[in-house]
């Protein structure tokens, strides 16, 4: 794989972001592929995406126009920006699926082939948003940063015409991945750090700030209706799938709301299986992102004591953890945090 910082540093990712003209150029042969295509499909194969990329960028350069470039090339653009290149990706997009349609080939099978391209792009972007999330990596640092909300607001605010482009083509099958890549990205940006506006001080009478200041108790309750309560419990960002289930169950509640009952029975029959396999860590990654990494992390010291569970200390304390946790917490702090159910005389 090549040098990952020379890649990142040459990338030009508005390449797609503009009007194009001219006669669509065919990457393909009698012979099959050309041979520089099949190096991006090499290179993707290989996880190597900004090689990929960059591959793509050398030959969009040369006005080598064909469907199955732009997207290896965006999610390049992706993988190097991140939240920062999304504005542009989605534009491009819009572009090529509309007025520069014309201007890509191949000639044959260029719908299916860019539907195909797509699809595999929205499903891994949702997949490393997912990875990165689980891993709480330094990738995952930068696209939580407060300057990652500027391009994301703008991004969403683009989706509506890339939806769009998906009706206008004579196949739409990757329509279903980019709602679940919108989902994804809009409970990104609600996890974001809201900016802080600075206020600045106004010089006034002191005097008149006096006479026409608030109460201490008209001002609170001003601010209590002012301002949204807090939520009460953790927000956690939602996983690709769980998305896809709200979808479902809003997709029912809707059919079931035109007497579309035919409709309705089939999204009924895959959200009740849904139901029966429900796996929360599918669902529900983050939850137990934190469980899961103690356990693995301190699993000498949990094992030995997971041998011992009908002893009577262990008992009484599985007890109080079931009836009163806080109470139960209190309580282990108490006594160190061990319990001593695994001690043995």
């Amino acid at each position: 794989m090549g040098d990952a910082a020379a890649v990142l540093e040459v990338l030009d990712i508005t390449l797609l972001d503009r009007p194009i003209t001219g006669a669509p150029v065919d990457l393909s042969t009698e012979e099959g592929a050309d041979p520089r295509l099949e190096a991006i499909t090499t290179w993707v194969a290989k996880g190597a995406y900004l090689d990929a990329a960059r591959s793509a960028e050398a030959l969009l350069r040369q006005d080598l126009r064909d469907v199955r470039l732009v997207c290896p090339y965006l999610f390049g653009g992706f993988v190097a920006r991140g939240m920062h290149a999304l504005p542009v990706l989605f534009r491009s997009l819009s572009l090529t699926l509309t007025e520069n349609w014309e201007a890509f080939g191949p000639t044959a099978k260029k719908a299916l082939f860019m539907d195909n391209g797509l699809r595999w792009m929205f499903r891994l972007m949702s997949k490393l948003m997912e990875h990165h999330a689980r891993l709480k990596d330094a990738q995952w640092q930068a696209w939580t940063s407060g300057d990652n909300r500027p391009p994301l607001q703008e991004a969403l605010g683009l989706a509506e015409p890339v939806m769009s482009a998906f009706g206008a083509m004579p196949r739409s099958g990757a329509m279903e991945s980019f709602r679940t890549l919108l989902n994804g990205l809009r409970a990104h940006l609600q996890a974001l750090p809201e900016p802080v506006s600075v206020v600045p001080p106004v010089e006034e009478d002191e005097e008149e700030e006096e006479a026409e200041a608030p109460s201490a108790s008209e001002a609170k309750g001003a601010t209590a209706r002012a301002e949204p309560k807090a939520p009460s419990g953790p927000v956690l960002p939602i996983s690709p799938p769980l998305a896809q289930l709200i979808r479902k169950l809003s997709a029912f509640e809707a059919l079931i709301a035109s007497q579309d009952f035919v409709k309705a029975s089939v999204v009924a029959v895959d959200v009740l299986a849904v139901i029966e396999r429900f796996d929360p860590r599918v669902y529900l990654p983050l939850l137990f992102s934190g469980f899961f990494t103690g356990l693995s992390q301190n699993a000498d010291s949990i094992e030995p004591l997971l041998h011992n569970t009908e002893s009577l200390a262990f008992r009484a304390l599985d007890q109080l953890y079931r009836v009163d946790l806080d109470a139960f917490l209190v309580a282990q702090a108490r006594q160190g945090g061990g319990g001593g159910f695994g001690d043995e005389d």
